[in-house]
């Protein structure tokens, strides 16, 4: 069975193709081994058409390299691209296969010419910058490493932008730009961080309107505490805490990115039922074996929220999520400061956030300190956590914290 790089692209802000296609590929064509990040680009060749998404896929697959091919186009066809329009121009969805293993191929197929690796890899950032997430020291017979042709690229005016999928509404965010703060909503009489507001939901959408009128770009509901010795929390009751409350402040924000804070999959697939479009799991989806494919299935976000090995656990979370059929666009990596750890263990991983970040996935900082002396820690964190190449902050103290990472993203990010 080879290993194939096989590339898709389609048009401007419109995620849900690709969520399709993925699963056209895992039907028909073979398995989704690993996807890179997902990227923005600007059109080339026809560039009077809006920006197209664009992804690397490794597939495994038992089909020939032709009917490989053909059943591409079929996908591309179901998916709803329509044939015989204009070449390189607007289009639903449009897959390549880049490389066959290590083959060489030239052939002749019903659908025309065949050849691989593909004849115009060379001169297209929109591929080698993906490419690279997945294979950037990759050498075949016929071209160089895919670093050393990216490298030779002139400097593109618009280079590929790399964006978190977050389900409905196609909505996508550019990262490495500005730094994302999600606001926590504890829908728990027990958080140990003193602000939970049991399952009094007038008080949670109070809470949730301050944070979204502070600056917070999406919020993380939880019904059960994870301080040290908290009360196991029953499926059911964990449902009935969260959804009325994820229900009302959908109702008020019906764009806003939710989060789910939660370990089990039923509570997960209830409360996406509820409106939340995304899945935060500090177990890292190993204390319910059903989470990846509740996730999966719903094609929503998640995050790991790792609290021993950091890198080790981290790594095994983000293959497991893999291997379940959840893409890379769809997975924020959390190292979780302050989590089962010392201090000196919480300052090592701030030293080192651009080290625990994944060359592949976006990277959250959750900063929760004590109470009483949150609003200066956390804001000390978030600093530390935007200069080491944090992607989004999960904090309390919204107010604070989107101050500091506007002027952190000024000094770290601006004009990069």
């Amino acid at each position: 069975m080879d290993l194939v790089h096989d590339f898709t692209s389609f048009a401007i802000w419109s995620s849900s193709n690709l969520h399709r296609a993925v699963q056209e590929l895992n039907a028909h064509a073979g398995r989704v081994v690993r996807t890179s990040l997902l990227y923005t680009t600007s059109p080339q060749y026809v560039t009077d058409q809006p920006q197209f998404l664009n992804a690397v896929l490794e597939l495994s697959t038992s089909l020939s390299a032709v009917d490989l091919l053909l059943c591409f186009k079929d996908i591309e066809v179901r998916v709803g691209r329509v044939l015989g329009t204009l070449r390189y121009g607007p289009r639903v969805l449009d897959v390549d296969i880049l490389f066959y293993g290590t083959h060489i191929v030239h052939a002749t197929t019903a659908v025309g010419p065949l050849i691989i690796p593909h004849a115009l890899l060379h001169e297209r950032d929109f591929v080698l910058r993906p490419l690279l997430d997945l294979a950037a020291g990759n050498i075949n017979a016929i071209y160089k490493t895919i670093r050393t042709l990216h490298a030779a690229l002139p400097v593109p005016t618009n280079p590929p932008i790399p964006v978190l999928s977050l389900g409905p509404h196609d909505l996508l965010w550019p990262l490495h730009t500005k730094t994302y703060v999600m606001g926590i909503v504890n829908a728990t009489p027990d958080s140990f961080s003193g602000d939970g507001v049991g399952v009094d939901v007038k008080a949670a959408l109070a809470a949730a309107t301050a944070m979204v009128d502070q600056g917070a770009d999406m919020l993380d509901i939880g019904g059960e505490s994870t301080k040290p010795h908290a009360p196991v929390v029953s499926i059911d009751d964990e449902i009935a805490r969260v959804v009325p409350v994820l229900r009302a402040i959908r109702r008020a924000f019906p764009l806003l990115p939710l989060s789910i804070d939660t370990t089990k999959a039923r509570v997960a697939a209830a409360a996406i039922e509820a409106g939340a479009n995304m899945v935060n799991d500090v177990s890292g989806a190993t204390a319910d074996s059903n989470m990846l494919a509740t996730v999966a299935a719903a094609q929503v976000p998640t995050y790991n929220d790792v609290v021993a090995d950091v890198i080790a656990e981290l790594t095994s979370s983000l293959d497991a999520a893999m291997a379940a059929g959840i893409p890379t666009w769809h997975v924020v990596a959390d190292p979780g400061i302050g989590f089962a750890k010392g201090l000196a263990e919480n300052v090592t991983l701030l030293r080192h956030v651009s080290k625990l970040k994944a060359a592949w996935a976006p990277c959250t900082l959750c900063g929760k300190p004590n109470p009483a002396d949150r609003g200066n820690a956390t804001a000390g964190t978030c600093a530390a956590a935007v200069a080491g190449g944090a992607d989004v902050v999960r904090v309390h103290d919204v107010a604070v914290c989107v101050d500091v990472c506007k002027v952190s993203d000024a000094i770290w990010r601006m004009g990069v």
